[in-house]
């Protein structure tokens, strides 16, 4: 039997078409038995979940605990350091008082000491005022670095300065609160 080009076509046809009805087959056969084996699956996930937990699970947990608790630490921080650089270094008419007792929250007896040592303040002779604070608080302590810029306006003149500033913050936990009880600049003589 002599096997022409047209033979080999038809051949190569017919097995194709046997291939995919077979694969159509065990598809349908093994569609059914992997969803009910799924459901069985996941009710008995549910089981096991609600019997007990293994000893991973709940270092999972606890692990997640963690990670939230060391978060809300960091964004305390971050917002802490953020009131303190906005109270501290913000002078304008009339605010100096607010801002005092504003601080109070923010930082120990001694920085408001330091920082808020008069009565009142010149504020008719100058002004200054913070923008783009960003907080990078220290993962490992009650750390923080803050850099923002400072628009100095001495009224009087009319001259205006804006500085980069760095700061190194150290947070202490006192009385319940989180507060500022060192402050260290950082700024280069040459600024930022």
């Amino acid at each position: 039997m002599n096997f022409t080009t047209r033979h080999l076509a038809y051949l190569f046809g017919v097995l194709l078409l046997i291939s995919l009805a077979a694969n159509v087959f065990f598809y349908q056969r093994a569609a059914p038995a992997a969803s009910a084996s799924n459901t069985s699956e996941t009710q008995n996930e549910s089981n096991v979940s609600s019997e007990s937990a293994t000893p991973a699970d709940t270092s999972t947990d606890t692990e997640r605990i963690a990670t939230s608790t060391e978060i809300e630490r960091l964004q305390e921080l971050t917002t802490r350091a953020t009131r303190f650089v906005e109270y501290a270094f913000t002078v304008t008419k009339d605010s100096y008082t607010t801002q005092k007792r504003q601080a109070k929250e923010v930082m120990s007896e001694e920085l408001v000491t330091t920082l808020f040592a008069a009565d009142g303040s010149d504020v008719g002779t100058f002004e200054t005022t913070v923008r783009d604070i960003e907080a990078f608080p220290s993962v490992s302590g009650d750390h923080c670095l803050v850099r923002f810029e400072q628009d100095l306006l001495i009224t009087e003149t009319g001259y205006e300065e804006t500085t980069q500033e760095l700061l190194a913050l150290t947070f202490e936990s006192i009385d319940g609160r989180l507060v500022v009880t060192e402050m260290e600049d950082l700024t280069p003589e040459g600024g930022i």
